[in-house]
């Protein structure tokens, strides 16, 4: 960023050099034409200001934009271990999967009534579906949780770190108790086994 206004700091006293030099600015301009260049400046001053404001708010909403961290092999262990001692669900979803999407809003809801409990998303999109994907959850209201998105093209091998039975459908969530035991829950949200765990570990 300070790199970017010392260029356009330079550009202007260049432009202005150059004015001088080629005897742009004359003292036998008549009164009127003074004011003509002396109000371009002051519009070229104000342009160079808003394209510096444009440009720090979209440096600043790139910045707070939702990230997806890397999830390759290992990625399922490290986040446990990252838990533990703590009641964690580690949720897969895609774009692709209208169910997924369809339960994205319940949850954000879960991820608010339920500190006690660490919700971890994991994207299993390709890389040019992962725009979409972040479009998707922060509209849903998960912009603040924790992400991760597929890093790996051996895709079957993340399935099978995750549970050795998962083949990849979705939606998918495992159950990660205080304790380091894992239920794997293929299906919605509102499935059974979810809710008894949660309950459990409330």
């Amino acid at each position: 960023m300070k790199k970017v206004i010392a260029n356009l700091r330079a550009a202007c006293h260049s432009r202005r050099a150059q004015e001088s030099r080629s005897g742009f600015r004359v003292s036998t301009l008549d009164s009127r034409s003074s004011l003509w260049l002396a109000g371009n400046d002051r519009w070229n001053t104000l342009a160079v200001g808003l394209s510096l404001l444009a440009f720090v708010a979209i440096t600043a909403s790139s910045a707070h934009a939702l990230e997806f961290k890397p999830y390759g092999r290992g990625a399922f262990s490290q986040i446990a271990k990252a838990h533990a001692g703590r009641p964690l669900m580690i949720h897969f979803w895609s774009v692709t999967c209208p169910p997924c999407l369809a339960e994205l809003a319940q949850w954000a809801q879960m991820t608010a009534e339920h500190k006690d409990v660490d919700i971890v998303f994991v994207n299993v999109d390709s890389e040019e579906d992962r725009a979409r994907a972040a479009a998707r959850a922060e509209k849903a209201g998960l912009g603040k949780s924790a992400h991760y998105g597929f890093a790996d093209d051996f895709v079957e091998k993340l399935y099978f770190e995750a549970d050795k039975t998962w083949r990849g459908e979705l939606p998918f969530t495992t159950l990660v108790a205080p304790d380091g035991g894992v239920i794997a829950v293929t299906g919605a949200i509102d499935d059974p086994l979810v809710l008894q765990w949660l309950k459990k570990h409330r």
